[in-house]
């Protein structure tokens, strides 16, 4: 019959002890004891009377040398006496027990006889000796009912672990079919998803194209900057470029959603397969463990349960959900991989025909600019035929005050000689002086009205080099236009993708 116990036969206990533990007998009664104690204390007092009229006699034959004073203060015991030779040399601490012997020159006694019983009884006491054989008794009986429990928790143990592993390898075989599914779904969305990276990475140009028009047309200068109808095209362009765009968007978005709800989907089921694998590995190696392997040792911690640690429905619950997921986002993500082709054909055709228009609003930009251009510069031919006359009109003016500049000084001097070469009553205010009176106001009065028509002259000088300014500008400008217009864009826009291009063909 086998035992259930690892047990070796020969450690048990020999033989039987029925003296050991609680059950020892003692060596004397109690009564027997105390008769023996009584006995010892009347012949210890009948010692004592025999030895007290010699100590006295001793005494008075060695008279003490020298007497100390009782000690001061709180260390003063009155109620303490003379040893036998007449001295007090113990301490204050023995003198209170009372228990302690004289101590004199002749003696190195230090403990009563009362102590010296009562360390006897300690050092002999039998207490620790009765535990000892309790405790050994315990400790076997408790070694043998401690291995016949292990190796019965250790065969139940054995069986739950085969049936874990079983449930273990059949989900495991579950996992891997999903995974393999997720994974071929994974591969023909990414090959749609190229597809439409790649649409998207031809629509950069149409939309590149627009926006380097707008740039080029916002440098005209500011006479020309209106929202003429090129602009408004090119905007329409801009914004159908962008809707186009924020579609492709949109999908592509939903595209690498959906790649990442499959790659998370994939990694959770492969994460999942791994760790199926992995618990399956480790039932595999426990059940092929036993108390005599060798690759067993201690774990400290390891009587715990796992940080992330589940109850056991939970984990049925998991591995079904778990695949049930997998499943719904393969098929959403064939449902997906459907809607592509009619969104890049009907973006196409659309940047397409406004682009058409387009060029149409860019193209009649340019004739008008070209006519307003024209006329512009005939006008400012005729500006700068008047510039000239007025600059000849304005050094008549300065020649013809120069000249009244004689005149007026002729008069003066006249008057001044008058004034100051007179003497006494000749300084008369005669007609000659008079007459040269006048003649200096009229001069002043020509020269005041010169000066008007010379300030005259030079405003409409000034208008008119501002008109020159002003149409050599907006000359500047149109010609500007043109070149943008007409050249730059043109060329610009002579690189536009065509609609099998944007459709992504």
């Amino acid at each position: 019959m086998t035992t259930l116990t690892t047990f070796p036969e020969d450690d048990r206990c020999p033989k039987v002890c029925n003296d050991i533990g609680a059950f020892k007998k003692a060596e004397k009664a109690p009564e027997k004891a105390l008769e023996e104690v009584k006995n010892a204390e009347e012949k210890k007092g009948f010692v004592e009377a025999n030895v007290e009229p010699s100590a006295s006699r001793a005494s008075a034959e060695n008279p003490p040398e020298v007497m100390r004073s009782p000690p001061s203060g709180d260390e003063y015991l009155p109620n303490l006496k003379p040893g036998q030779d007449g001295k007090v040399d113990w301490t204050p601490l023995g003198g209170m027990t009372g228990t302690r012997p004289g101590v004199n020159k002749y003696s190195i006694s230090r403990y009563s006889l009362s102590e010296w019983r009562k360390h006897n009884e300690t050092v002999l006491d039998p207490e620790i000796i009765t535990e000892s054989n309790i405790v050994e008794y315990n400790a076997k009986t408790s070694m043998m009912q401690a291995f016949g429990n292990i190796d019965k928790q250790q065969s139940e143990n054995c069986k739950r672990l085969k049936q874990k592993a079983r449930d273990i390898y059949r989900w495991k075989v579950e996992v891997e079919r999903a995974c393999k599914a997720i994974t071929e779904e994974v591969e023909m969305l990414e090959i749609e998803r190229q597809r439409l990276k790649g649409a998207s990475k031809v629509l950069m140009l149409p939309e590149s194209i627009s926006k380097e028009c707008l740039d080029l047309r916002s440098n005209r200068f500011e006479p020309d900057l209106v929202a003429d109808v090129a602009e408004q095209e090119l905007i329409k362009e801009m914004n159908l470029v962008s809707e186009v765009r924020a579609t492709l968007k949109n999908t592509l978005n939903e595209i690498e959603e959906q790649m990442a709800i499959n790659k998370s989907a994939k990694h959770r089921i492969e994460f999942d397969w791994c760790d199926k694998a992995m618990a399956y590995n480790t039932e595999a190696i426990n059940l092929s463990l036993s108390p005599k392997s060798n690759t067993i040792m201690f774990r400290p911690g390891a009587t715990r349960f796992g940080e992330y640690t589940a109850p056991l429905e939970y984990w049925e619950f998991f591995c079904r959900e778990n695949v049930q997921n997998c499943e719904a986002a393969r098929q959403k993500s064939a449902d997906l991989r459907g809607s592509l082709n009619a969104i890049l054909v009907n973006g196409g055709r659309k940047l397409r025909n406004q682009a058409d228009r387009t060029d149409i609003a860019i193209a009649e930009t340019v004739a008008i600019t070209q006519e307003l251009c024209t006329k512009l510069e005939e006008t400012l031919r005729s500006t700068l035929q008047r510039i000239a006359d007025t600059e000849c009109l304005i050094d008549t003016l300065h020649e013809s005050i120069r000249k009244m500049d004689a005149a007026i000084k002729l008069a003066q001097t006249r008057l001044d000689n008058r004034n100051n070469w007179r003497p006494h009553g000749e300084s008369v205010r005669d007609q000659p002086h008079l007459g040269l009176i006048e003649e200096v106001k009229k001069i002043h009065e020509t020269v005041t009205s010169l000066l008007g028509q010379l300030r005259n002259a030079e405003r409409v000088r000034k208008d008119l080099l501002n008109k020159r300014i002003a149409l050599e500008r907006d000359i500047a400008s149109k010609r500007k236009t043109l070149n943008i217009d007409r050249d730059r864009c043109g060329m610009v826009r002579s690189h536009y993708p065509s609609a099998s291009e944007l459709a992504g063909y």
